[in-house]
């Protein structure tokens, strides 16, 4: 099973990480990164570094509000960088994505789920 990140600008990540355990309940191995104002992208990258490695999970679908912003950037860097882990990386989070990538995680591999969660958000 999948761990998952979620990551944005302000308090969007931690914000549909809340709505979305109000829908699919409190599950384990997903965690939101805020990118606060203020803080730096170094701050932010030394956050996501931790999140990524209080995730048991082998595998970790990182979902990111915006393409090309720091959020985004700073994950697709980390995808690279970080060793032990395989990462994927989506834009566009929304709270359909979301929901997807927590239901089908457990029943799917990695590049499924990353394909499913990326549907569901051009659905949703």
């Amino acid at each position: 099973m999948a761990g998952i990140m979620i990551t944005g600008h302000g308090h969007f990540p931690s914000g549909v990480l809340s709505a979305v355990e109000l829908v699919a309940g409190t599950s384990g191995e997903i965690v939101a990164v805020d990118f606060e104002a203020g803080q730096t992208a170094g701050e932010l990258r030394a956050a996501m570094t931790a999140a990524l490695e209080s995730l048991d999970e082998d595998q970790v679908l990182i979902l990111a509000d915006l393409a090309g912003g720091t959020p985004f950037n700073t994950a697709a860097v980390l995808k690279q960088e970080v060793k032990g882990k395989e990462i994927r990386l989506l834009a566009g989070a929304s709270m359909p994505m979301v929901v997807e990538a927590v239901f089908s995680r457990a029943a799917v591999g990695l590049d499924e789920l990353t394909a499913m969660a990326a549907q569901a958000a051009a659905e949703g």
